[in-house]
């Protein structure tokens, strides 16, 4: 079960489904189709909350040079779709985010997606799970 830590920013996003997809750097034991994600805010702090868990709908790679605002990656989306379901404003903010890496290609990097649909938010966490546990038993 794949944890994922994300910045304030894109917390409201990722909860009203607006957010559809994280780019990360690829891990040594990668996420995988129906991983189920645990998404979170503040990892490896005091304040660590859980946003939601959603399974993973699909991982691809992408390659970014965010010096020269190119991007390399067999997306569904027209790129200004993709960014925005990203979670940025803008092409130029999308670029100037990933410039914090100082590497003139990011090449080790992949598009992690979910359906919001499917998402369990933090807040309903606990009923989802009593609900399975009661259905279980009346089985």
């Amino acid at each position: 079960m794949p944890a994922y830590n994300f910045q304030k920013q894109f917390v409201p996003m990722i909860l009203d489904g607006s957010k559809t997809h994280t780019i990360r750097r690829r891990r040594k034991y990668p996420t995988k189709e129906g991983s189920i994600l645990s998404l979170y805010v503040g990892m490896r702090t005091k304040s660590c909350k859980l946003i939601a868990e959603v399974p993973c709908e699909n991982v691809i790679p992408v390659l970014i040079y965010p010096f020269q605002k190119r991007f390399a990656a067999n997306i569904l989306d027209d790129f200004d779709t993709f960014v925005r379901e990203d979670g940025f404003e803008n092409t130029d903010d999308f670029f100037e985010f990933f410039e914090r890496y100082e590497q003139d290609a990011l090449t080790d990097f992949e598009v992690i997606y979910w359906d919001p649909k499917k998402m369990i938010k933090a807040d309903e966490f606990v009923t989802h799970r009593c609900k399975c546990a009661v259905e279980e038993v009346k089985r």
